[in-house]
């Protein structure tokens, strides 16, 4: 019998008997005493309480009546714990107006609105719950206007507030959100030998759009008011047909080139002559919406990463990110069209810090309160392990941008000049924070360690960061052996040749050569080499951080750091038996070293003749990486979600690049690897994200990522492998906070 058709039986027989047995979340027609939270995504009549009165529409207006024929069916869709959104069976919300109540059928947000984002527009139909402490009922406020629901109408006296009670019933109309395409529930939470079970994924950035002034990245993880609002059409942000969308020039996803050579000319088409770039709707229609066709639009909805997190995900790593270079860059080609005034990397962080605990928040609030939610963001590994050995996902805080707590290369006005006691004070600060993990350099260099960022674009822009140009030197004149090649360092081409595209400009160095300063026209010369490398590593100043990240036992990334930093830094790691991870892959036999953990995206699904394919090397990869004496690996998976990484791309339809004919398609329904879960295609609105169509178009396609290299061939070894992944990067983890207590008690002495 054909292997991939059995598959296809068992999971649709399963899927069958979950869907007998799983219906709608569990009603309760009697209220818990006080519980503000029970009424999540349920169905209700709202009764007066201990009486026969309903709210219902009549002909003068809404109002309590006792003709329970009349009475309004509401769908409870929380907008904030405690918050709802009364959505009436008519499609249409519960609003305020004035001292009466009515229905509309849209709502207007920051997001849809050509309004700045960064705070929420608060809208006449957001309701708050609060417990009548006289009775078992309930009172509800309306938060915009500030007044309480009364027997007639609404009152700003509290003392007329009505006590309500909410009854079970049947026929609301659904809240428009996204199918996960998947039935079933977390059961499998270790691997025998009691490991915990599941997979990490290193590296992700659901808080883009907070990021960069605000207007790079389109769409939202989550909206208070749903995702027609999270997900809304990204005209605003992209201009009529993307032709604003400046980044996704610059950076299409699937190229994997930064700046590719007609890049000079392309953004001249789409910035002067309005070029189309891609459909801009958004929720139901999603035209576009995938990481290779758009890849600034939110890939990170949290559907999406609740569907990653039913195929096996136990563990992710959110980083905060943000650009100055990039926002600034923006506000000149698009003057007026930025969101935040302000381009500071450190405040676009504590901006997006806000923003994922309240994503943690709604979380909580669709599934019955603080607490209920699988997404579980955590401040220690002994905290990660309770999150995962109870079937929810830890989520672990980061930081990845250009200039860490503000530290230039160059002295800012209005910036205190960082020195050690001031990073030291910084440091902890995010630390009482909730940041576990950092990137000590990225693309750019800062008063840390010179970054990885390649020529073109990014010289330019490592330039604009410092006031210098990049100083490449052959990589044979960089000391040391240990070189994880970061992205930055091959051979290197000068950004001049890229733009020749524009009209009127030859070379970059005929535009600067026309400047008076003399330091722009001092042009980078770089020499012939078969490798490029940074000259310079970590600074005094960069390793003293590296010393006080050890002391509080944090994550060290070296995911963007250069070779002359590696060497800078894998022996002083190694000395303090101190580990860490590279969440962008890199030399194995130096993360060995350091018995720590590199991860990165998967290699391509297309199939050779033979059946082979980079997916099936990678995954089978994972388990020839494994430490022989925990049986844990040290290879893993980060994908860098919004954040211009390079994406599966299907092996069918038009977005497929196989050179190759393929065949045997992923089938649908399957079931999870852990066997808890049947999967069908993800359907978000109208868009059904179909893998073999789509690839890899959001997180939330992970698990069909893992079955089709499961049918394509990976071993049991390296799947098991794959999901102790979660297990040794908490244990990573761990060994860094046992090391730095020993340390703090060293120095102590």
């Amino acid at each position: 019998m054909n292997v991939n058709f059995s598959a296809t039986v068992v999971s649709a027989v399963m899927l069958l008997f979950y869907q007998s047995v799983s219906a709608e979340p569990a009603k309760t027609s009697i209220e818990e005493k006080g519980n503000i939270y029970q009424f999540a995504n349920q169905c209700y009549l709202i009764n007066v309480s201990e009486s026969d009165s309903y709210l219902s529409k009549e002909d003068n207006g809404y109002g309590f009546s006792e003709n329970k024929n009349s009475a309004v069916k509401f769908y409870m869709r929380p907008a904030a714990l405690g918050v709802y959104l009364l959505f009436n069976q008519n499609k249409q919300y519960l609003i305020a107006d004035g001292e009466h109540l009515n229905f509309v059928s849209n709502l207007e947000s920051e997001m849809t609105l050509n309004i700045p984002e960064k705070n929420y527009l608060i809208t006449l139909a957001e309701w708050e719950l609060q417990a009548d402490e006289n009775t078992n009922g309930f009172h509800l406020k309306n938060i915009k206007e500030n007044t309480w629901l009364a027997k007639e109408g609404l009152n700003k006296n509290v003392s007329f507030a009505v006590s309500i009670n909410f009854k079970s019933t049947s026929g609301c109309a659904r809240f428009p959100e996204s199918e996960l395409g998947a039935v079933g529930a977390v059961t499998k939470t270790q691997h025998d030998n009691g490991m915990l079970w599941g997979f990490a994924d290193a590296h992700e950035h659901s808080g883009a759009n907070h990021g960069f002034g605000g207007k790079i990245f389109h769409g939202a993880s989550f909206h208070k008011l749903g995702i027609e609002h999270a997900l809304a059409d990204c005209e605003k942000h992209h201009g009529e047909n993307g032709s604003k969308d400046l980044m996704s020039v610059t950076y299409k996803s699937g190229s994997g080139n930064v700046a590719p050579d007609s890049f000079g000319a392309d953004l001249y088409n789409h910035l002067i002559k309005g070029e189309p770039d891609h459909l801009t709707d958004g929720y139901p229609k999603l035209s576009e919406w995938n990481v290779h066709e758009a890849p600034t639009h939110q890939s990170l909805y949290y559907k999406w990463i609740e569907r990653a997190y039913l195929g096996g995900m136990r563990v992710m790593v959110e980083y905060m990110e943000s650009t100055e270079v990039v926002c600034e860059a923006y506000k000149t080609l698009l003057p007026g069209d930025s969101e935040s005034k302000s381009c500071n990397e450190m405040e676009h962080v504590d901006h997006q810090l806000i923003k994922v605990r309240e994503l943690q928040d709604y979380v909580d609030a669709q599934y019955g309160g603080p607490g209920k939610g699988w997404f579980r963001i955590v401040y220690s590994p002994e905290e990660a392990r309770e999150v995962v050995r109870a079937g929810k996902l830890a989520v672990i805080l980061g930081i990845e941008i250009e200039n860490p707590f503000n530290c230039f290369v160059d002295e800012r006005e209005g910036f205190k000049t960082c020195d050690d006691a001031l990073v030291r004070e910084r440091l902890n600060s995010y630390y009482d924070k909730g940041v576990r993990a950092l990137f000590p350099s990225h693309k750019f260099l800062n008063a840390f360690s010179s970054g990885d960022g390649n020529a073109g674009i990014l010289e330019l822009g490592d330039y604009l960061n410092t006031g210098q140009w990049r100083d490449y030197v052959s990589c044979e004149e960089v000391p040391g052996k240990y070189w994880m090649k970061a992205h930055g360092e091959g051979e290197q081409t000068s950004i001049f040749s890229k733009l020749a595209g524009i009209p009127g400009i030859k070379t970059l160095n005929e535009l600067l050569s026309d400047s008076k300063d003399p330091a722009k026209q001092a042009l980078p010369v770089y020499p012939e080499a078969a490798s490029h490398c940074q000259r310079t590593g970590f600074t005094p100043l960069g390793m003293s951080l590296i010393e006080e990240m050890m002391s509080l036992g944090m994550i060290i990334d070296l995911g963007h750091t250069p070779k002359a930093s590696l060497n800078d830094i894998i022996p002083v790691l190694v000395d303090n038996n101190y580990p860490a991870v590279h969440t962008h892959g890199g030399d194995q036999t130096a993360v060995n070293l350091i018995d720590g953990l590199a991860s990165r995206g998967l290699g391509s699904a297309c199939r050779d003749e033979e059946g082979g394919s980079g997916l099936l090397a990678s995954f089978n990869s994972i388990n020839e990486q494994v430490d022989p004496e925990t049986g844990l690996p040290r290879k893993g998976l980060s994908y860098d979600f919004n954040g211009f990484a390079s994406y599966n791309r299907p092996r069918f339809g038009e977005l497929s690049r196989c050179v190759q004919e393929q065949e045997d398609p992923l089938t649908y329904p399957f079931t999870s690897f852990a066997g808890d879960i049947v999967f069908e295609k993800l359907q978000t609105g109208e868009q059904v994200f179909d893998f073999n169509q789509f690839g890899l178009a959001n997180i939330g396609l992970y698990p069909d990522l893992i079955e089709e290299a499961r049918r394509g061939g990976a071993s049991e070894e390296s799947m098991n492998s794959l999901f102790k992944t979660a297990e040794a990067y908490i244990r990573i983890w761990e060994r860094a906070e046992r090391r730095g207590t020993q340390q703090q008690n060293f120095s102590d002495r």
